[in-house]
Protein backbone atom coordinates (compact mmCIF):
# COMPACT_ATOMS: atom_id res chain seq x y z
CA UNK A 1 0.00 0.00 0.00
CA UNK A 2 3.05 2.25 0.25
CA UNK A 3 5.40 0.92 -2.44
CA UNK A 4 2.92 0.33 -5.28
CA UNK A 5 1.26 3.80 -5.37
CA UNK A 6 4.63 5.59 -5.14
CA UNK A 7 6.28 3.35 -7.73
CA UNK A 8 3.30 3.74 -10.05
CA UNK A 9 3.28 7.51 -9.56
CA UNK A 10 6.96 7.84 -10.43
CA UNK A 11 7.19 5.42 -13.36
CA UNK A 12 3.76 4.92 -14.97
CA UNK A 13 4.51 6.99 -18.11
CA UNK A 14 7.83 5.21 -18.71
CA UNK A 15 6.35 1.75 -18.35
CA UNK A 16 3.13 2.53 -20.21
CA UNK A 17 1.15 0.44 -17.74
CA UNK A 18 0.07 0.69 -14.13
CA UNK A 19 1.61 -1.22 -11.22
CA UNK A 20 -0.87 -2.13 -8.50
CA UNK A 21 -0.92 -3.41 -4.92
CA UNK A 22 -2.46 -6.58 -6.35
CA UNK A 23 0.62 -7.11 -8.54
CA UNK A 24 2.98 -6.47 -5.62
CA UNK A 25 1.02 -8.87 -3.42
CA UNK A 26 0.97 -11.50 -6.17
CA UNK A 27 4.75 -11.26 -6.61
CA UNK A 28 5.18 -11.66 -2.86
CA UNK A 29 2.85 -14.67 -2.76
CA UNK A 30 4.49 -16.31 -5.76
CA UNK A 31 8.05 -15.78 -4.55
CA UNK A 32 7.41 -16.91 -0.98
CA UNK A 33 4.97 -19.77 -1.59
CA UNK A 34 7.52 -22.47 -0.71
CA UNK A 35 8.35 -20.74 2.57
CA UNK A 36 4.65 -20.23 3.34
CA UNK A 37 3.92 -23.91 2.70
CA UNK A 38 6.18 -24.86 5.62
CA UNK A 39 3.35 -23.83 7.96
CA UNK A 40 1.32 -26.81 6.73
CA UNK A 41 3.75 -29.15 8.52
CA UNK A 42 2.64 -27.65 11.85
CA UNK A 43 -0.98 -28.72 11.37
CA UNK A 44 -1.17 -31.84 13.50
CA UNK A 45 -4.70 -32.33 14.89
CA UNK A 46 -7.26 -34.50 13.13
CA UNK A 47 -9.40 -31.52 12.06
CA UNK A 48 -6.35 -29.60 10.85
CA UNK A 49 -5.20 -32.54 8.74
CA UNK A 50 -8.73 -32.99 7.39
CA UNK A 51 -8.78 -29.36 6.32
CA UNK A 52 -5.42 -29.75 4.54
CA UNK A 53 -6.64 -32.86 2.69
CA UNK A 54 -9.87 -31.15 1.61
CA UNK A 55 -8.00 -28.00 0.52
CA UNK A 56 -5.41 -30.06 -1.38
CA UNK A 57 -8.15 -32.04 -3.16
CA UNK A 58 -9.98 -28.85 -4.12
CA UNK A 59 -6.90 -27.07 -5.44
CA UNK A 60 -5.71 -30.14 -7.35
CA UNK A 61 -9.13 -30.43 -9.01
CA UNK A 62 -9.37 -26.66 -9.57
CA UNK A 63 -5.98 -26.43 -11.28
CA UNK A 64 -6.41 -29.55 -13.43
CA UNK A 65 -9.96 -28.75 -14.48
CA UNK A 66 -9.18 -25.10 -15.17
CA UNK A 67 -6.18 -26.04 -17.32
CA UNK A 68 -8.43 -28.47 -19.22
CA UNK A 69 -11.44 -26.17 -19.60
CA UNK A 70 -10.00 -22.66 -19.98
CA UNK A 71 -9.22 -21.25 -23.40
CA UNK A 72 -7.03 -18.50 -21.92
CA UNK A 73 -5.02 -19.68 -18.92
CA UNK A 74 -3.32 -16.47 -17.75
CA UNK A 75 -6.09 -14.92 -15.66
CA UNK A 76 -7.53 -18.21 -14.28
CA UNK A 77 -4.10 -19.47 -13.18
CA UNK A 78 -3.30 -16.08 -11.69
CA UNK A 79 -6.53 -16.30 -9.70
CA UNK A 80 -5.85 -19.83 -8.48
CA UNK A 81 -2.27 -19.04 -7.45
CA UNK A 82 -3.59 -16.03 -5.52
CA UNK A 83 -6.21 -18.20 -3.84
CA UNK A 84 -3.71 -20.94 -2.99
CA UNK A 85 -1.03 -18.51 -1.79
CA UNK A 86 -3.38 -16.58 0.47
CA UNK A 87 -4.69 -19.86 1.86
CA UNK A 88 -1.10 -20.68 2.87
CA UNK A 89 -0.83 -17.20 4.43
CA UNK A 90 -4.01 -17.94 6.38
CA UNK A 91 -2.52 -21.22 7.62
CA UNK A 92 0.69 -19.44 8.65
CA UNK A 93 -1.23 -16.89 10.73
CA UNK A 94 -3.45 -19.65 12.10
CA UNK A 95 -0.45 -21.59 13.38
CA UNK A 96 1.18 -18.44 14.74
CA UNK A 97 -1.95 -17.39 16.64
CA UNK A 98 -2.64 -20.94 17.84
CA UNK A 99 0.86 -21.26 19.27
CA UNK A 100 0.81 -17.80 20.85
CA UNK A 101 3.43 -16.27 18.54
CA UNK A 102 1.13 -13.42 17.53
CA UNK A 103 -2.06 -11.96 18.96
CA UNK A 104 -5.12 -10.21 17.59
CA UNK A 105 -3.77 -7.03 19.18
CA UNK A 106 -0.55 -7.17 17.14
CA UNK A 107 -2.30 -7.96 13.87
CA UNK A 108 -4.88 -5.23 14.47
CA UNK A 109 -2.18 -2.59 14.95
CA UNK A 110 -0.32 -3.84 11.88
CA UNK A 111 -3.49 -3.43 9.80
CA UNK A 112 -4.17 -0.11 11.52
CA UNK A 113 -0.76 1.12 10.37
CA UNK A 114 -1.71 0.18 6.82
CA UNK A 115 -4.83 2.39 6.99
CA UNK A 116 -2.63 5.48 6.60
CA UNK A 117 -1.51 4.32 3.17
CA UNK A 118 -5.05 3.80 1.83
CA UNK A 119 -5.25 7.56 1.26
CA UNK A 120 -1.98 7.69 -0.70
CA UNK A 121 -3.51 7.41 -4.23
CA UNK A 122 -5.90 10.27 -3.40
CA UNK A 123 -3.00 12.47 -2.30
CA UNK A 124 -0.88 11.57 -5.33
CA UNK A 125 -3.72 12.43 -7.72
CA UNK A 126 -4.09 15.85 -6.10
CA UNK A 127 -0.36 16.61 -6.40
CA UNK A 128 -0.87 17.09 -10.14
CA UNK A 129 -4.48 16.80 -11.27
CA UNK A 130 -3.66 17.77 -14.87
CA UNK A 131 -1.15 14.96 -15.16
CA UNK A 132 -3.66 12.44 -13.83
CA UNK A 133 -6.34 13.75 -16.20
CA UNK A 134 -3.96 13.09 -19.09
CA UNK A 135 -3.16 9.60 -17.77
CA UNK A 136 -6.88 8.88 -17.44
CA UNK A 137 -7.34 9.91 -21.06
CA UNK A 138 -4.46 7.68 -22.19
CA UNK A 139 -5.28 4.61 -20.10
CA UNK A 140 -9.03 5.03 -19.73
CA UNK A 141 -10.56 6.57 -16.57
CA UNK A 142 -11.32 3.17 -15.05
CA UNK A 143 -7.90 1.60 -15.65
CA UNK A 144 -5.54 3.91 -13.80
CA UNK A 145 -5.24 5.04 -10.20
CA UNK A 146 -1.77 5.12 -8.71
CA UNK A 147 -1.19 1.68 -7.20
CA UNK A 148 -4.72 0.41 -7.87
CA UNK A 149 -6.56 -0.99 -10.86
CA UNK A 150 -9.37 1.56 -10.57
CA UNK A 151 -11.31 3.55 -7.94
CA UNK A 152 -13.29 0.45 -6.99
CA UNK A 153 -10.12 -1.34 -5.89
CA UNK A 154 -9.25 1.65 -3.73
CA UNK A 155 -12.79 1.35 -2.35
CA UNK A 156 -11.99 -2.17 -1.17
CA UNK A 157 -8.94 -0.97 0.76
CA UNK A 158 -10.68 2.02 2.35
CA UNK A 159 -13.79 0.01 3.26
CA UNK A 160 -11.68 -2.64 5.00
CA UNK A 161 -9.82 0.10 6.87
CA UNK A 162 -13.05 1.76 7.98
CA UNK A 163 -14.59 -1.55 9.08
CA UNK A 164 -11.51 -2.38 11.14
CA UNK A 165 -11.62 0.97 12.96
CA UNK A 166 -15.38 1.08 13.51
CA UNK A 167 -15.63 -2.45 14.90
CA UNK A 168 -12.70 -1.80 17.22
CA UNK A 169 -14.16 1.39 18.70
CA UNK A 170 -17.79 0.24 18.86
CA UNK A 171 -17.05 -2.99 20.75
CA UNK A 172 -14.43 -1.82 23.23
CA UNK A 173 -15.27 -1.21 26.88
CA UNK A 174 -17.29 1.94 27.53
CA UNK A 175 -14.71 2.95 30.15
CA UNK A 176 -11.94 2.95 27.54
CA UNK A 177 -11.23 6.34 26.01
CA UNK A 178 -11.14 6.60 22.22
CA UNK A 179 -7.69 7.34 20.83
CA UNK A 180 -7.56 10.56 18.78
CA UNK A 181 -5.39 8.75 16.24
CA UNK A 182 -8.19 6.29 15.56
CA UNK A 183 -10.63 9.13 14.89
CA UNK A 184 -8.20 10.81 12.48
CA UNK A 185 -7.69 7.51 10.66
CA UNK A 186 -11.47 7.03 10.47
CA UNK A 187 -11.82 10.41 8.76
CA UNK A 188 -8.98 9.53 6.37
CA UNK A 189 -10.51 6.13 5.52
CA UNK A 190 -14.03 7.51 5.04
CA UNK A 191 -12.76 10.41 2.90
CA UNK A 192 -10.96 7.92 0.68
CA UNK A 193 -14.03 5.66 0.49
CA UNK A 194 -16.38 8.51 -0.45
CA UNK A 195 -13.88 9.88 -2.98
CA UNK A 196 -13.53 6.44 -4.60
CA UNK A 197 -17.29 6.37 -5.19
CA UNK A 198 -17.66 2.76 -4.09
CA UNK A 199 -21.36 2.28 -3.33
CA UNK A 200 -20.71 -1.42 -2.75
CA UNK A 201 -18.17 -0.45 -0.11
CA UNK A 202 -20.75 1.56 1.82
CA UNK A 203 -23.23 -1.34 1.65
CA UNK A 204 -20.61 -3.89 2.73
CA UNK A 205 -19.51 -1.65 5.59
CA UNK A 206 -23.10 -1.12 6.77
CA UNK A 207 -23.88 -4.85 6.67
CA UNK A 208 -20.72 -5.98 8.46
CA UNK A 209 -20.70 -3.35 11.19
CA UNK A 210 -24.43 -3.93 11.84
CA UNK A 211 -23.80 -7.65 12.37
CA UNK A 212 -20.75 -7.12 14.57
CA UNK A 213 -22.31 -4.37 16.68
CA UNK A 214 -25.75 -5.99 17.07
CA UNK A 215 -24.37 -9.32 18.27
CA UNK A 216 -21.52 -7.91 20.35
CA UNK A 217 -21.79 -8.43 24.11
CA UNK A 218 -20.09 -5.06 24.61
CA UNK A 219 -21.80 -2.20 22.80
CA UNK A 220 -20.06 1.15 22.97
CA UNK A 221 -22.76 3.54 21.73
CA UNK A 222 -20.59 6.59 22.32
CA UNK A 223 -17.84 4.96 20.28
CA UNK A 224 -19.98 4.10 17.28
CA UNK A 225 -21.68 7.51 17.27
CA UNK A 226 -18.27 9.19 17.35
CA UNK A 227 -17.08 7.07 14.43
CA UNK A 228 -20.27 7.82 12.48
CA UNK A 229 -19.58 11.52 13.01
CA UNK A 230 -16.04 10.99 11.65
CA UNK A 231 -17.51 9.19 8.63
CA UNK A 232 -19.85 12.12 8.01
CA UNK A 233 -16.86 14.47 8.28
CA UNK A 234 -14.96 12.34 5.77
CA UNK A 235 -17.92 12.44 3.40
CA UNK A 236 -18.02 16.23 3.69
CA UNK A 237 -14.29 16.51 2.98
CA UNK A 238 -14.70 14.33 -0.14
CA UNK A 239 -17.06 16.95 -1.60
CA UNK A 240 -14.18 19.41 -1.72
CA UNK A 241 -11.87 17.11 -3.68
CA UNK A 242 -11.10 16.85 -7.38
CA UNK A 243 -13.02 14.05 -9.12
CA UNK A 244 -11.10 12.60 -12.09
CA UNK A 245 -14.18 11.08 -13.75
CA UNK A 246 -17.76 9.92 -13.40
CA UNK A 247 -16.66 6.77 -11.55
CA UNK A 248 -15.43 8.89 -8.64
CA UNK A 249 -17.32 10.60 -5.84
CA UNK A 250 -19.99 8.88 -3.74
CA UNK A 251 -22.49 11.71 -3.93
CA UNK A 252 -21.91 12.22 -7.64
CA UNK A 253 -22.52 8.53 -8.27
CA UNK A 254 -25.67 8.57 -6.15
CA UNK A 255 -26.95 11.44 -8.31
CA UNK A 256 -26.15 9.38 -11.40
CA UNK A 257 -28.11 6.48 -9.93
CA UNK A 258 -31.13 8.67 -9.18
CA UNK A 259 -31.07 9.89 -12.75
CA UNK A 260 -30.64 6.43 -14.27
CA UNK A 261 -33.21 5.34 -16.82
CA UNK A 262 -32.89 1.56 -16.49
CA UNK A 263 -31.64 -1.24 -14.23
CA UNK A 264 -28.38 -1.64 -16.13
CA UNK A 265 -27.40 1.95 -15.36
CA UNK A 266 -28.51 1.68 -11.72
CA UNK A 267 -26.45 -1.47 -11.18
CA UNK A 268 -23.47 -0.15 -13.16
CA UNK A 269 -23.73 -3.10 -15.54
CA UNK A 270 -23.94 -5.75 -12.83
CA UNK A 271 -27.46 -6.83 -13.71
CA UNK A 272 -26.32 -7.63 -17.25
CA UNK A 273 -23.21 -9.43 -15.96
CA UNK A 274 -25.23 -11.55 -13.54
CA UNK A 275 -27.80 -12.34 -16.25
CA UNK A 276 -25.07 -13.51 -18.65
CA UNK A 277 -23.32 -15.51 -15.90
CA UNK A 278 -26.56 -17.34 -15.05
CA UNK A 279 -27.04 -18.21 -18.73
CA UNK A 280 -23.51 -19.65 -18.88
CA UNK A 281 -24.10 -21.61 -15.66
CA UNK A 282 -27.25 -23.15 -17.14
CA UNK A 283 -25.27 -24.28 -20.18
CA UNK A 284 -22.84 -26.28 -17.98
CA UNK A 285 -24.61 -26.71 -14.63
CA UNK A 286 -22.56 -29.70 -13.48
CA UNK A 287 -19.01 -28.94 -14.65
CA UNK A 288 -18.57 -25.19 -15.01
CA UNK A 289 -15.80 -23.51 -17.00
CA UNK A 290 -12.86 -23.44 -14.60
CA UNK A 291 -11.87 -20.62 -12.26
CA UNK A 292 -12.31 -16.98 -13.47
CA UNK A 293 -13.00 -17.74 -17.14
CA UNK A 294 -14.53 -14.30 -17.86
CA UNK A 295 -11.82 -12.78 -20.05
CA UNK A 296 -12.52 -15.30 -22.82
CA UNK A 297 -16.34 -15.37 -22.57
CA UNK A 298 -18.62 -13.19 -24.65
CA UNK A 299 -20.70 -10.78 -22.58
CA UNK A 300 -18.39 -11.03 -19.56
CA UNK A 301 -15.91 -8.24 -20.12
CA UNK A 302 -14.99 -7.85 -16.44
CA UNK A 303 -12.49 -9.99 -14.54
CA UNK A 304 -15.10 -11.57 -12.27
CA UNK A 305 -18.81 -12.24 -11.87
CA UNK A 306 -19.01 -9.57 -9.15
CA UNK A 307 -20.71 -12.16 -6.98
CA UNK A 308 -18.79 -14.89 -5.21
CA UNK A 309 -21.66 -17.41 -5.25
CA UNK A 310 -22.20 -17.08 -8.99
CA UNK A 311 -18.41 -17.20 -9.40
CA UNK A 312 -18.04 -20.66 -7.88
CA UNK A 313 -21.09 -21.97 -9.73
CA UNK A 314 -19.71 -20.62 -13.01
CA UNK A 315 -16.24 -21.99 -12.35
CA UNK A 316 -16.98 -25.42 -10.89
CA UNK A 317 -20.65 -26.19 -11.46
CA UNK A 318 -23.58 -26.26 -9.08
CA UNK A 319 -22.52 -29.34 -7.09
CA UNK A 320 -18.88 -28.58 -6.30
CA UNK A 321 -19.58 -24.85 -6.22
CA UNK A 322 -22.33 -25.32 -3.63
CA UNK A 323 -20.10 -27.55 -1.50
CA UNK A 324 -17.39 -24.87 -1.45
CA UNK A 325 -19.96 -22.16 -0.64
CA UNK A 326 -21.49 -24.18 2.22
CA UNK A 327 -18.02 -24.90 3.59
CA UNK A 328 -17.27 -21.19 3.55
CA UNK A 329 -20.53 -20.40 5.33
CA UNK A 330 -19.69 -22.99 7.98
CA UNK A 331 -16.26 -21.43 8.60
CA UNK A 332 -17.80 -17.96 8.84
CA UNK A 333 -20.38 -19.24 11.35
CA UNK A 334 -17.62 -20.80 13.45
CA UNK A 335 -15.67 -17.52 13.40
CA UNK A 336 -18.84 -15.61 14.32
CA UNK A 337 -19.54 -17.89 17.28
CA UNK A 338 -15.99 -17.54 18.57
CA UNK A 339 -15.99 -13.76 18.08
CA UNK A 340 -19.17 -13.38 20.12
CA UNK A 341 -17.91 -15.70 22.84
CA UNK A 342 -14.46 -14.09 23.02
CA UNK A 343 -15.99 -10.62 23.50
CA UNK A 344 -12.69 -8.98 22.51
CA UNK A 345 -12.64 -5.78 20.45
CA UNK A 346 -9.47 -6.80 18.63
CA UNK A 347 -11.08 -10.08 17.52
CA UNK A 348 -14.28 -8.18 16.64
CA UNK A 349 -12.28 -5.83 14.40
CA UNK A 350 -10.66 -8.75 12.52
CA UNK A 351 -14.01 -10.52 12.20
CA UNK A 352 -15.49 -7.32 10.77
CA UNK A 353 -12.77 -7.31 8.10
CA UNK A 354 -13.72 -10.88 7.16
CA UNK A 355 -17.44 -10.09 7.07
CA UNK A 356 -16.90 -6.87 5.11
CA UNK A 357 -15.00 -8.70 2.39
CA UNK A 358 -17.64 -11.42 2.18
CA UNK A 359 -20.45 -8.85 1.96
CA UNK A 360 -18.46 -6.89 -0.61
CA UNK A 361 -17.98 -10.08 -2.63
CA UNK A 362 -21.72 -10.29 -3.19
CA UNK A 363 -21.67 -7.15 -5.35
CA UNK A 364 -18.04 -6.78 -6.46
CA UNK A 365 -14.90 -8.78 -7.14
CA UNK A 366 -12.39 -8.43 -4.27
CA UNK A 367 -12.20 -12.25 -4.12
CA UNK A 368 -10.55 -12.14 -7.56
CA UNK A 369 -7.69 -9.90 -6.38
CA UNK A 370 -4.66 -10.98 -4.36
CA UNK A 371 -4.50 -8.01 -1.99
CA UNK A 372 -8.03 -8.24 -0.51
CA UNK A 373 -7.61 -12.01 -0.30
CA UNK A 374 -4.42 -11.52 1.70
CA UNK A 375 -6.19 -9.28 4.26
CA UNK A 376 -9.02 -11.80 4.47
CA UNK A 377 -6.60 -14.70 5.02
CA UNK A 378 -4.62 -12.89 7.73
CA UNK A 379 -7.78 -11.94 9.66
CA UNK A 380 -9.43 -15.35 9.27
CA UNK A 381 -6.25 -17.21 10.15
CA UNK A 382 -5.74 -15.26 13.38
CA UNK A 383 -9.37 -15.73 14.46
CA UNK A 384 -9.24 -19.48 13.96
CA UNK A 385 -5.80 -19.74 15.53
CA UNK A 386 -7.08 -18.03 18.68
CA UNK A 387 -10.16 -20.23 18.60
CA UNK A 388 -8.00 -23.35 18.45
CA UNK A 389 -5.77 -22.04 21.23
CA UNK A 390 -8.76 -21.39 23.51
CA UNK A 391 -10.23 -24.82 22.75
CA UNK A 392 -7.01 -26.65 23.61
CA UNK A 393 -6.15 -24.63 26.73
CA UNK A 394 -7.17 -26.09 30.11
CA UNK A 395 -10.35 -24.49 31.50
Amino acid sequence: MLFSPLFDFLTVEERGSSWTVTMSTFVFILSSSLILSVAVAFLRSRNEKLFVRCAAAFFLYAFLFTIYAASDLFYPIYGLISLLGTTLVGILFYVSARDGLISANVVFHFLLFAVVFAVLPLLLVHIDTERFAQLSENFGPNYILYGYENPRALGWASTISLSLLTAFVSTQSRETSIRPTVLVLAIIASTTLFWSGSRGGVVAFAVSISIVFYFSQTKNYKGILTILFCIAAGGAVSLLLYLPGKSYGMFARINQTLGAENLAEVSNGRAEIWHNVVLYILERPFTGYGYLPHKSMEGLSYGSAHNIILEFWLGFGLIIGTIVILFGIMLWAMAFTFCRKANDHYVAALFCVVTTLLAYSMVSGPYARTFPLLLFAVSFGVIFGLRSSKASSPS
